[in-house]
């Protein structure tokens, strides 16, 4: 996916906006009387809608897939212009008349980045009774090829071919770094002091000692002309709109029961801090009961709940106007994060572990030095060990049609059993080691890890997971090792097995250690998992994998065999049970 800067961002983005308004408000009489085209501003109207000779107009509807392909087309041609710019749809060319357009916008922008790789930020718009669509498109950082693989960009009022030297050429006169290092035209005066306040307090004891303009220069927000960085006035200035919104539910799709949105005139810094607050309120304390002592926790680990909201903001689209929504559903204890934008750098949902691509890497920085985050890059590594090491789940991340990352944190009653497997890891560094956290977790839930599947657990690569078994070798738990080898593959160590099953209670909701068990539909689970990389299976392995007796395990295989699903071959010592070939 190629993602898209801003050129000179908040102003460039400010300056066509107002253009843009200027040419909706000089709507008279169904027309935009205003309807000069431009090299930043094209009307198109909705393609496919005009039949026959007499070229009638025929009502329009949600989808409509020419009329996407023609749109991606010229979201490419804008996004190759220097400064990007805008699409007004549902507009006659040339003339101004308003036709209107039903496409949804969701759909459309989803339709758009999976032809050109661009998911622009869309705003749906009423003018004289009709609805538009202004198609925000922000520059590209790499030229954007059309539907046709061709490389067109902007001149004057019309989309011309440009070969990609060309635009590299251009790129490389006017290059930019990260925009949010740039100028925004903004100086410390204009900043609010609640947001500077709220800085402090982030920063924590250390800023007492340091005036406003050190403390700026110190973390990066103050460039040497005497202008705040876009990452800091977004941080620091009124933002003009509602950058992040909170809701919570009482079921899913229920009823609800508190909602929040921050003035628009406030900056980002007090916007976080007004949904920080309003999740702490709904994020209820829970007892432990260790012994003796009761230790209260949140239903969600606070950490968790922070670097949820943190990467919502900070790796967000901020070329998009819509907020980044954070709903809580009490019934559930679970938090959901929705930010604009996808995934950009080669990250997606299936490597959010081990790859690391900051959308603004500038922003990053400056949420790092103020010490809102403690390191860059391991928002998700957090969010992963605070929530398996209470015993809940991994957090759920993935890409929703219209281009927004969903996260999802489900807590609740924390674990016993789990909560004090990790109090028994040594060294007690290890406890916040995350590789362990989700080796661990892989083992309450399967019988064995091999380095394929533990690779595929971290999201990274055969050699990592290599590193995660050899740390897991260097620790543990109860006295005894982490991981007890067998074969080719990995068990959890019989101390912290007994650990777990020493914990757990008949009427608990989240089994663990289900492999463990005289079940014939697990111990199924447990034989085809083993079938999936080796050849055959032993009593003598189905014993070991579900810790059950001898006896017990040739039961299970017998009547596995009962039902066809397995076949017997050779008798005593060398019986094995492979998967009967009839019922594959």
């Amino acid at each position: 996916m190629n993602a898209t800067i801003g050129f000179g961002w908040a102003q460039r983005r400010a300056e066509l906006s107002a253009s843009v308004e200027e040419i909706l408000a000089s709507a008279n009489n169904g027309t935009l009387t205003r309807n000069e085209e431009t090299r930043s501003v094209d009307f198109k109207e909705e393609a496919g809608r005009r039949i026959g000779k007499q070229r009638e107009f025929i009502p329009g509807g949600p989808t409509n897939p020419e009329a996407a392909t023609k749109l991606a087309d010229e979201v490419a041609c804008m996004a190759n212009t220097p400064g990007g710019g805008a699409l007004i749809v549902g507009v006659e060319d040339r003339s101004g008349r308003l036709l209107g357009t039903q496409l949804d916008s969701e759909w459309l922008r989803e339709q758009i980045n999976n032809k050109v790789g661009v998911a622009p930020d869309i705003h749906e718009r009423e003018i004289d009774g009709l609805r538009v669509l202004v198609i925000y498109v922000a520059q590209a950082i790499e030229p954007v090829p059309n539907t046709g693989n061709q490389f067109r960009w902007r001149v004057n009022d019309k989309c011309v071919p440009v070969d990609r030297s060309e635009w590299w050429q251009h790129r490389e006169a006017s290059r930019e770094v990260d925009i949010m290092a740039q100028p925004s035209g903004l100086r410390p005066a204009s900043i609010r002091q609640a947001a500077m306040d709220i800085v402090r307090q982030w920063y924590g004891p250390e800023a007492q000692s340091l005036t406003d303009e050190e403390l700026l220069r110190t973390t990066g927000a103050l460039r040497s002309d005497g202008q705040l960085t876009t990452a800091a006035a977004l941080l620091l200035c009124s933002m003009g709109r509602v950058a992040v919104d909170f809701c919570a539910l009482d079921v899913a799709g229920g009823n609800v029961i508190d909602v929040f949105e921050p003035p628009a005139e406030t900056s980002l810094a007090e916007q976080m801090h007004s949904v920080f607050s309003a999740l702490q309120h709904v994020n209820t304390l829970v007892t432990i009961e260790k012994g003796p002592a009761h230790h209260p926790v949140r239903r969600i680990p606070e950490d968790a709940v922070r670097e949820a909201v943190i990467n919502g903001l900070a790796h967000r689209d901020w070329e998009r106007h819509e907020a980044t929504s954070v709903r809580w559903i009490r019934f559930d204890s679970q938090l959901e994060v929705t930010s604009p934008g996808g995934f950009v750098g080669g990250v997606d949902a299936d490597n959010v572990l081990s790859t690391r691509a900051p959308r603004y890497p500038a922003l990053a920085d400056l949420l790092r030095a103020i010490k809102l985050v403690d390191k860059q890059g391991l928002g998700i590594d957090r969010m992963y060990r605070s929530m398996i090491f209470m015993g809940h789940r991994p957090p759920n991340i993935e890409l929703l049609p219209g281009q927004s990352i969903h996260v999802t944190l489900r807590g609740g009653q924390p674990h016993t059993p789990v909560l004090e497997l990790k109090d028994a890891i040594r060294p007690i560094e290890l406890q916040r080691d995350n590789r362990l956290a989700i080796i661990l977790y892989e083992l309450l839930h399967r019988p064995f890890i091999s380095l394929e599947s533990l690779a595929r657990a971290l999201q990274s690569t055969k050699e990592s997971a290599r590193n995660a078994i050899d740390v897991a070798n260097q620790t543990a738990i109860g006295g005894q090792p982490v991981l007890r080898p067998f074969r080719d593959v990995w068990l959890l160590g019989d101390a912290a097995f007994q650990i777990v099953q020493g914990n757990m209670q008949p009427q608990d909701p989240r089994p663990l250690l289900e492999y463990a068990t005289t079940n014939e539909d697990q111990a199924r689970a447990t034989i085809d998992a083993w079938l999936e990389i080796y050849p055959a299976i032993t009593t003598g392995e189905l014993m070991t994998l579900a810790r059950i007796s001898r006896g017990t395990a040739k039961k299970l295989l017998d009547f596995h065999v009962d039902l066809g699903h397995l076949k017997a071959v050779g008798q005593g010592r060398g019986a094995r049970y492979v998967r009967d070939a009839a019922m594959q």
